[in-house]
């Protein structure tokens, strides 16, 4: 009897013992995988799947990295910890301008432009729901993707008293499914599918006039296609313009990608001038994915950017998303004068 004892005293101590170092060598592999993918997003970046994944969940590393390092300091494990530090810093110190405080100096005159880019949701029918939402905010600029006909010929009427005391114009691109509705003058200048999906419109504030681009990228064809497409709007659209851009929509890709920092090379985002906190965007936790399941947003992959000629006083990831499965994004800019 004693020695069956020893022996399941033994048998216990063993796993106990290899469970534990099967954790720590399992924190080993995580803290050195997320280094190295990390160190791999500048050469060769985005060409890696590893690299791909990252920078979609790189946010939600930090729940694991964060509590690794601690773990480890307390165990004492101190290269452990020193390799767990590095990538919760690099990560860390990524977001961290989501978390300090703005300034509230506003060095511009004119009148404040409120913007709203709205992934509606190609399956949303419910468009009392959809204009609920929209009215809520009464935005000056609203950008609208996957507004199919049919909900278009709901949706479209009932916004005509978007603005009580102002007429609606709208520009809607019925084969991309995408509107732009304005409360001040606009002229349909282009669209195109090779681009993303991309409406080109003119819009005559009393401030002078401004081209606004509502865009939506590709999301089944792949990221090197995705990236064509936002590459091919920079170099033949957005590199060349010299007026008054803003540049919003559903674009598909984090603000970590390598078709992200095409566009941040040459316009700023209004969520990372204005905004607070990561501000996903999608998937939309109104919406259960089956029956009343549902899920965080955990993503942010709607995006407003806009040109020097612009600063942004606030920005903001709605809450409701009206029966879509995205979550509107509101910006609020003033021209420079």
């Amino acid at each position: 009897m004693i020695a069956l004892q020893r022996l399941m005293t033994w048998l216990l101590k063993t796993v106990r013992q290899l469970t534990l170092n099967l954790f720590w060598l399992a924190l080993w592999l995580f803290s050195l995988g997320v280094l190295t993918t990390y160190l791999l997003r500048w050469w060769p970046g985005d060409r890696l799947l590893p690299v791909r994944l990252m920078n979609y969940a790189m946010a939600w590393l930090l729940l694991a990295l964060a509590p690794g390092f601690l773990i480890a300091l307390v165990a004492r494990r101190r290269w452990l910890a020193f390799s767990l530090a590095v990538p919760t810093l690099l990560i860390g110190l990524n977001y961290a301008p989501l978390f300090m405080p703005r300034s509230s100096v506003v060095l511009a005159s004119a009148e404040p432009i409120r913007l709203m880019s709205y992934n509606v949701w190609g399956g949303n029918r419910d468009a009392d729901r959809i204009a609920a939402v929209i009215k809520k905010q009464q935005p000056d600029l609203l950008l609208l993707q996957e507004l199919d006909s049919s909900l278009a010929d709901r949706l479209l009427p009932a916004l005509a008293d978007l603005y009580p005391e102002d007429h609606l114009y709208v520009a809607y691109v019925p084969r991309l499914e995408q509107a732009v509705l304005s409360r001040y003058r606009l002229t349909p200048l282009d669209s195109s599918r090779k681009k993303g999906k991309a409406q080109k419109v003119l819009v005559e504030t009393p401030d002078g006039s401004i081209t606004v681009w509502n865009v939506h990228t590709t999301s089944f064809r792949g990221w090197r296609w995705r990236h064509n497409e936002v590459a091919r709007l920079i170099s033949e659209d957005i590199a060349t313009a010299e007026g008054p851009l803003i540049l919003g929509g559903d674009f598909n890709t984090t603000d970590q990608t390598q078709t992200y920092r095409l566009i941040d090379h040459y316009l700023d985002n209004a969520h990372w001038e204005a905004g607070w906190g990561f501000g996903f965007s999608f998937p939309s936790p109104n919406r259960p994915i089956r029956g009343d399941l549902a899920v965080p947003s955990l993503v942010r992959i709607d995006h407003i950017f806009y040109s020097h000629h612009f600063l942004a006083r606030s920005a903001a990831t709605l809450s409701d998303s009206g029966g879509s499965d995205h979550l509107p994004i509101v910006a609020t800019l003033r021209r420079v004068q």
